[in-house]
């Protein structure tokens, strides 16, 4: 694989294609874009029929080992790789250690080990038994085993350790790949861990950098340990750590960025030069029974809000679909109504609607950003979309505070019921 810079905008933004890819030489990915979330190497809700009709073009499928690691004994007896195991060839797979948006248990570590949990409990796993596993999965992009779930405010103690624990494994991980022809057809990329300390961080980029004729590019961890508080954090925080790596990374290395991150943050790392993304966040949204409307169009604004909680009262009779103009299977056969009925009858049917729609819009968000950046009227985007999701915030923030207002006003009823103030 391959990463070439096709264009690039006002600022650090830029359209790219990822080529070269062994088992399609022809395939081009364009940049930047998002993957495709999976469990068992297959996109969660979506079954490979279906996704063939939702993305009938190519797509990077991200495979975290934490919920595919389970299928080494049938990939070891196939032995043509997980793409081909989970009926996904068209596609292209992208393996890494865990799901970086995911909380997992708190658990010790060895000097040589990650702890990875798994579906069977906490496996304790080195950079060779690592890449003993990539061997087998034979995947198209390799991310290098790394100590990278940790949140921006974390002490500098565990940070040390992460940043060495990353370095010495990502040394095992480049001489295992120089040496082996099992991967000759997988790209292997170098992570970043410790980005909450600017020292440590920048050890990080050091050390990667002397592998720089061995990679493919770089990802970004360290930001978020999955909980719902180091996700939120200032957009303002992240945009400097965004430009800084940015800065300090190779222009011609493509860059990778793990977490479940919203659309504001997704727009403000594109402007400083990211380029791949771990499409965890659509997945959040369906979970959630939420449905993602954004309005690309800039000279417009949309009255609604950008994020839809399908199992609000007010849509039981709302017969439009999730999005008007959306081509997406789910907007163009259903109604808010008809999936508000399943998601409030717990029929799994209400899953896959709302997944099909948020990963069709979701990648439409890239889309449009990639015809932005090619324009140059990101900036003006850019802009759009975060003022979209800023009023999003508030609306929430003014529920949240509706809430506890009307709770308080319970409780001191409830008290007075009880004789417990006169």
């Amino acid at each position: 694989m391959r990463f070439i810079i096709n264009q690039a905008g006002c600022g650090s933004e830029r359209v790219g294609s990822l080529i070269g890819f062994m088992k399609s030489p022809s395939t081009v990915l364009e940049t930047p874009t998002s993957a495709l979330i999976t469990q068992s190497a297959s996109v969660v809700h979506l079954t490979a029929e279906v996704l063939e009709k939702v993305f009938p073009n190519p797509k990077l499928l991200w495979v975290p080992l934490s919920k595919s690691i389970h299928l080494e004994t049938g990939l070891k007896a196939q032995g043509e790789g997980v793409a081909k195991f989970a009926g996904v060839t068209n596609h292209f797979t992208c393996t890494t250690f865990q799901n970086i948006g995911e909380v997992t248990p708190s658990g010790h570590f060895e000097p040589d080990k990650v702890p990875l949990w798994s579906r069977n409990g906490k496996k304790m796993i080195s950079a060779d038994r690592y890449m003993e596993l990539m061997a087998i999965f034979k995947s198209d992009i390799i991310l290098a085993i790394a100590d990278g779930h940790t949140h921006l405010d974390e002490g500098n103690k565990r940070l040390t350790k992460a940043l060495d624990r990353t370095c010495k494994m990502l040394d095992v991980c480049v001489d295992r790949y120089k040496a082996s022809k099992e991967f000759r057809n997988s790209a292997l990329i170098g992570v970043i861990v410790a980005s909450g300390s600017e020292k440590s961080c920048e050890a990080c980029i050091k050390h990667i950098l002397t592998h720089k004729d061995t990679l493919g590019g770089v990802a970004l961890q360290g930001l978020t340990d999955g909980t719902t508080e180091s996700l939120a954090p200032p957009v303002e925080k992240l945009e400097e750590i965004f430009k800084r790596v940015s800065d300090a990374i190779p222009k011609d290395m493509v860059r990778v960025v793990e977490g479940s991150w919203n659309p504001a943050i997704v727009v403000t790392a594109i402007q400083h030069g990211w380029d791949v993304f771990d499409g965890s966040y659509p997945l959040k949204l369906t979970n959630s029974g939420q449905a993602l409307v954004l309005n690309f169009d800039v000279s417009q604004n949309s009255e609604e809000l950008c994020i839809l909680d399908m199992v609000d009262e007010v849509y039981k009779e709302d017969f439009r679909p999730l999005l008007a103009n959306c081509e997406c299977l789910a907007c163009k056969k259903h109604t808010r109504a008809y999936i508000r009925h399943l998601l409030n009858t717990k029929e799994m049917l209400a899953s896959v609607l709302l997944s099909i729609h948020n990963l069709h819009h979701f990648d439409q968000l890239f889309h449009h950003a990639r015809l932005h950046i090619t324009s140059n009227t990101y900036g003006d985007f850019k802009q759009h979309i975060i003022d979209q999701y800023e009023k999003y915030k508030q609306s929430q923030l003014r529920i949240s505070e509706k809430n506890e207002e009307d709770e308080g006003k319970h409780n001191k009823k409830r008290r007075v019921n009880n004789g417990d103030i006169l």
